[in-house]
């Protein structure tokens, strides 16, 4: 699917669709003329792909109701499969245990058992960052994974079903682990997100001392590294991290933000204390990505943030 002339035609199914990167990817096969169809939940709002819903089969389906989900999977008949339909909560609250073992343990399972019988040449797991967990920096593939919440404990078990599972029954499986994703439409608590939406209010933004260090990846660059892995034989049974590469200074990424938008605010830093078990340090390797689906990241920060800016000024102009 390099191309949008020999993307025509091909069935491909995005989970989890109306998500942040799942829109931004489902927005693009679209754009590559592949024949796309869309599951999520019942009731899930649907404003970031509202553009695209005639381009589209939406099937609204639990992935936890295993009967609905193999009769929608019947009809559809997928070639390609993009799962990030999933129950995100970075707490460390146990009484989330249960959602995220319904949600991303059996329901993964639950889509697995409903392919059986489909002729698919790939199934492109959305792992996380979070399954590193405080592994030493920068993380790479290889590192034995170190949850520290609910959430990055369910995604290691998922992948680990999904890697017994080629192993053992050779299903055509691939896992992407998507460090720090950022662009239009993201949620607003986030880092850049609530501090664009703070300076086009006026309202001063306060912030930790700010010398933490992450790595962020423009949404584009992300939802490249997927399609490239659901088109690279060579990326079956792997597990893969979409990562710059590059890491950078919370603080810095603020004064960014604030430089590119005129300085119109005051930035507090240092006016909020760390998170108790702050992670200094988080950002991955890529040389995997590189070496067998020959991905790199094309968008810089800077210009990365310009887009997301403008696309912020528009929105709430």
């Amino acid at each position: 699917m390099p191309t949008p002339k020999n993307s025509e035609g091909i069935r491909v199914l995005v989970t989890g669709a109306a998500g942040f990167i799942g829109s931004h990817l489902s927005r693009e096969l679209v754009r590559r003329n592949a024949e796309v169809f869309l599951i999520d939940k019942p009731g899930i709002n649907t404003a970031r792909i509202e553009d695209i819903l005639d381009k589209v089969r939406v099937h609204y389906v639990d992935i936890t109701d295993f009967s609905s989900l193999k009769n929608s999977i019947r009809e559809i008949r997928p070639q390609k499969i993009f799962h990030l339909a999933a129950y995100v909560d970075v707490t460390r609250d146990w009484v989330i245990v249960d959602k995220m073992i319904n949600v991303n343990i059996k329901g993964t399972l639950n889509l697995l058992r409903s392919l059986d019988g489909v002729n698919y040449d790939c199934f492109v797991n959305t792992g996380t960052c979070e399954e590193y967990g405080d592994n030493p920096t920068p993380f790479s593939e290889d590192q034995v994974p170190n949850p520290v919440s609910p959430y990055s404990a369910s995604k290691v078990s998922a992948t680990m079903f999904c890697q017994m599972l080629h192993k053992t029954v050779n299903l055509p499986i691939v896992t992407v682990r998507p460090l720090l994703t950022y662009g239009p439409g993201q949620e607003s608590q986030m880092l850049i997100p609530s501090l664009i939406k703070n300076v086009l209010k006026g309202k001063s933004f306060k912030m930790t001392k700010g010398e933490q260090t992450r790595q962020f990846n423009y949404i584009d660059d992300v939802v490249e590294g997927f399609i490239l892995a659901g088109t690279t034989p060579e990326g079956i049974g792997e597990v893969i991290n979409l990562g710059s590469g590059a890491e950078y200074r919370i603080k810095d990424v603020a004064k960014m933000i604030l430089n590119l938008m005129g300085n119109p605010i005051k930035l507090e830093i240092g006016a909020l204390p760390y998170r108790p078990g702050e992670t200094m340090h988080f950002y991955c390797s890529n040389e995997k990505a590189k070496k067998i689906l020959g991905w790199r990241p094309n968008i810089p920060l800077k210009v990365g943030l310009k887009r997301t800016i403008d696309w912020y000024k528009n929105e709430f102009s």
